[in-house]
């Protein structure tokens, strides 16, 4: 039926190339298929006039994902310590550690609680290094790409306050960093707090 209706504008080609541009005027190509046409036909014949294009504008994509920073990373990877979120802090462990701990049950039960009787006041970040090769020496492993940061932790037991700092240490992992948080020695032949 088209192509009978078609058949005489064919034989007036100015006719049809201006029906050609007012067809690309109405016809739109999926946002994110943009880049896949550069020029599309509307018409079959040779001597038509240009063919519909789509819209200037590139397609909206997303925006690439942002790794976070280490010192946010480990800011909370601790307040979830101090909030008792134990199941959320596992995802956070380096695959060592959470081989070391044993299983995320083992986890959960053995990694170290603040008392109720202990808050946590404020955390800061007092340094941060990214090294290219760091040697985990208790463990016996090395890494590559390490952020080694000293953290500075104000805390209260009671009606006693103090500050302590803390040499922590992430390695790269597919969406940022994870943690080198072992379990005590006691609990698997290492060292406490070794991260």
């Amino acid at each position: 039926m088209v192509n009978s209706l078609l058949r005489p504008l064919r034989r007036w080609p100015a006719l049809e190339a201006a029906l050609s541009r007012l067809a690309g005027r109405f016809t739109t190509w999926p946002s994110d298929e943009f880049g896949r046409f550069i020029r599309a036909s509307v018409t079959s014949s040779a001597t038509g006039g240009p063919a519909a294009l789509p819209p200037a504008a590139r397609p909206m994509r997303p925006p690439p994902p942002v790794s976070i920073a280490p010192a946010t990373f480990e800011m909370r990877f601790m307040k979830l310590q101090a909030e008792g979120r134990f199941d959320e802090m596992w995802e956070m462990l380096a695959e060592d550690a959470q081989r070391a701990w044993g299983g995320r049950e083992a986890f959960i039960k053995g990694v170290p609680r603040l008392g109720d009787d202990m808050e946590l006041l404020d955390m800061q970040v007092v340094t941060v290094t990214v090294l290219e090769g760091w040697t985990d020496r208790v463990h016996q492993r090395s890494y590559q790409n390490v952020a080694q940061m000293v953290m500075r932790y104000r805390v209260r037991q009671n009606w006693r306050e103090w500050t302590f700092d803390r040499q922590v240490h992430l390695i790269p992992a597919a969406g940022g960093w994870r943690t080198l948080c072992y379990p005590a020695r006691s609990q698997v032949g290492s060292s406490a707090g070794s991260r």
